[in-house]
């Protein structure tokens, strides 16, 4: 199972943004340098989480940026994924069938593993990513 670059940069993106503070607004600028990624990978990004409602923009030099739309507390790993790539699925491929007992075995195992995936997805949301951040970093796990 590969994840797509773009979904793993926009949690890290969700997660540096949180990390500012409650309702701290972030540039594209900022974010690069700080999880060292490239500007323009970051703007393409923000881009689409602002595109799909998860964070706002605000025009305006010094001030300007993006926030969160809602809370971190509601925004899971899911809402991220579906905002960068809605078709991302962790399911077994359908191209080859042996015809075999064993392959259906196999494909059930795979389909568990989607289904275990989707439900984590759906459970752990910025707010939870942030607090395993500040415990693996000896920090208080309190969030925003």
């Amino acid at each position: 199972m590969k994840i797509p670059a773009q979904v793993h940069y926009a949690i890290i993106i969700m997660i540096d943004i949180a990390m500012q503070g409650k309702m701290a607004t972030v540039t594209g600028n900022d974010i690069a340098r700080r999880q060292n990624i490239s500007f323009a990978f970051v703007a393409q990004i923000l881009n689409k989480l602002k595109h799909t409602g998860l964070l706002e923009s605000v025009r305006g030099g010094v001030g300007g940026g993006f926030h969160f739309k809602e809370p971190p507390s509601t925004i899971t790993v899911k809402k991220i994924v579906d905002a960068i790539n809605p078709e991302f699925c962790i399911c077994p491929g359908y191209g080859i069938k042996t015809d075999q007992p064993v392959d259906n075995t196999v494909r059930s195992f795979w389909q568990q593993v989607g289904e275990d995936a989707a439900k984590k997805f759906e459970a752990t949301t910025v707010e939870d990513l942030v607090g395993e951040l500040k415990k693996s970093n000896g920090k208080e796990a309190s969030c925003i």
